[in-house]
């Protein structure tokens, strides 16, 4: 009987664990959308797939570089916000174009001026906040 009510005890934190790691994943998959239907990102790779392949490359990406919870998401490391980054894929190369920043508790999308060293606000479908926010 112990045995059984171990097992029972196991398999709910199992269930709960997997849960949160479903709902941390949604959340990157959610600030990922964010990202890429943001007019700012639409701007910068309209056109750039035929520009990258004309130069030689293969192809362009948003990737997730550090996020709030690096084990459950595709980030490789942790950070209060997630931080992604565009692009340009060649086979020696990955130049990065430019860098967006999700700050989850201000609920707000950055672009990433490197040269200045400064977070800029930049626009974005607000109606994915409830979708990130969903519970």
């Amino acid at each position: 009987m112990k045995n059984i009510l171990f097992f029972i005890f196991i398999l709910g934190l199992s269930i709960n664990h997997s849960k949160a790691q479903v709902k941390e994943i949604y959340k990157a998959q959610i600030a990922y959308k964010i990202v890429e239907t943001s007019p700012r990102c639409k701007q910068l790779t309209k056109g750039l797939y035929e520009r990258v392949v004309k130069n030689g490359g293969t192809s362009y990406g948003v990737m997730l570089e550090s996020s709030p919870n690096p084990k459950t998401d595709p980030s490789q490391e942790y950070s209060k916000t997630y931080n992604f980054n565009l692009h340009e894929s060649y086979p020696d190369r990955m130049p990065v174009i430019a860098r967006f920043v999700f700050d989850p508790k201000k609920q707000q999308l950055y672009e990433d001026n490197v040269v200045n060293a400064q977070l800029v606000a930049i626009a974005f479908d607000k109606k994915l906040l409830a979708l990130f926010n969903k519970k």
